[in-house]
């Protein structure tokens, strides 16, 4: 295992937002964090990047140089963003150009990270077991009163009737020990989105802050690998309290996920001897049609000087996404196999019911599933969310996907997670 520095340099923009953010600090570092694993038969990679995305070339890009180094097969790398609304300019979004200066410093960094956890390979024991915590993720998205579904839609709204769906509150944990049983790492997996920090100074979020609690426990050369969950209608805020967030609230939230994980860790009796696997498969998923109605809407919203600015954002999404639009993005499904457990990459900002719905499927006994890994696919609702309308299924350059992305990624997934458990 093993952690590279990513942190950019001040003055860049910060992409998650649509106001346009010039990074003028750092909160706390930025990194990307691997694990590689190889049982003598199979080698496999994972990085975890603190950073809002990555598109599918820079994860190519990533792969090449990895397997360059290691001879690690590309099919057998896996590359996850954690999400974090406070890092670099590593995507174009909204108002926030990419930078290619860093996109090539931050390649070479996740791609070194991998390397140099290859390079410090030794006998480990490895377990999985998980927690859970309930108070601290919120779905998102409600039902309002008048038949409308809305996207935080604001603390103590009366207009609330209910929230539109569940959470997952599994915090999914495989602890890494020596044979002597020392604590080495750990794999930690939890769906919230990392928008809890805002603001203009760097922050891997309440990610940063459960790696920085479990180091002060476990010693400076513990590492930990965070895989944000499926999370896209999941985050921080409670409608159901008139208390203001705090500032340090992300300090909160990933001290308490680090409680959780530490107790589960205490649980964990590793295996010395335990056999991984690899599954990738690539899907050719339709692309949204923009209709002559939407066109004509976004282009109005363009010309005219009663529009808001967020609205003029959108329409130029919407007019973006029509002018470049293809016919199938190429997506993919992939599966790491850990002796009993998994871990399952989805191209995007997923609702978290495909997530409950592979655990629940799944022929394993543990599941960790990762979003915002090996590509770029912005949100990927459920059908049902088309319909009810919200933010999150507005169109845009990265909402490209058709209404029916979720279920064919899962259903590749659920048989990938087959084909593993035979081969097993």
């Amino acid at each position: 295992m093993s952690r590279v520095d990513i942190t950019p340099r001040l003055g860049l923009n910060m992409p998650g937002y649509l106001a346009l953010r010039s990074a003028t600090g750092v909160k706390d570092k930025l990194y990307a964090k691997a694990i590689v694993l190889d049982d003598g038969k199979v080698i496999i990679g994972l990085v975890a990047i603190d950073a809002l995305d990555l598109e599918l070339n820079d994860v190519i890009r990533i792969r090449k140089k990895i397997h360059e180094f290691t001879g690690i097969l590309e099919d057998n790398i896996m590359v996850c963003s954690t999400h974090t609304h406070t890092g670099g300019p590593v995507v174009n979004s909204f108002v926030t150009k990419r930078d290619e200066e860093y996109i090539k410093q931050l390649a070479n960094s996740a791609a070194d990270a991998v390397i140099l956890a290859y390079n410090k390979m030794q006998p480990v024991r490895i377990g999985t077991e998980k927690g859970f915590i309930e108070d601290i993720s919120f779905n998102r998205r409600y039902f309002m009163k008048d038949g409308n579904v809305k996207t935080n839609p604001g603390r103590l709204n009366p207009m609330i009737d209910k929230a539109a769906g569940p959470i997952d509150p599994d915090v999914m944990v495989i602890k890494v020990e020596d044979i002597e049983g020392n604590i080495i790492g750990a794999v930690v997996n939890f769906a919230c989105h990392l928008d809890v920090v805002g603001g203009n100074e760097y922050s891997a979020d309440y990610a940063g802050e459960l790696r920085k609690v479990l180091k002060a426990i476990y010693g400076d050369g513990f590492i930990c690998v965070f895989l944000n969950g499926l999370s896209g209608n999941i985050n921080h805020i409670n409608v159901n309290t008139d208390k203001e967030i705090s500032p340090f609230h992300y300090k909160k939230m990933g001290r308490i996920l680090a409680g959780e994980t530490v107790k589960v860790l205490t649980q964990i009796n590793g295996e010395e001897y335990i056999s991984i696997d690899s599954k990738k498969e690539v899907l050719s998923i339709p692309q949204r049609r923009v209709t002559e109605e939407e066109l004509k809407k976004a282009k109005e919203e363009m010309e005219s000087e009663n529009t808001s600015k967020t609205d003029k954002i959108f329409a130029n999404e919407v007019l973006e996404f029509n002018r470049n639009r293809a016919d199938f993005t190429n997506v993919e499904a992939q599966v790491l196999r850990i002796g009993n457990a998994t871990i399952t990459g989805f191209s995007g900002d997923v609702f978290v019911e495909f997530g409950l719905n592979i655990k629940n499927k799944s022929p394993f006994d543990y599941n960790l599933i990762s979003s915002h890994t090996n590509g770029r696919n912005g949100y990927i609702p459920i059908k049902e969310a088309f319909e009810q309308g919200g933010y999150e299924v507005r169109t845009t350059r990265s909402n490209k996907l058709t209404y029916e992305a979720g279920d064919l990624l899962t259903e590749a997934v659920l048989k990938l997670m087959r084909e593993l458990k035979k081969n097993s």
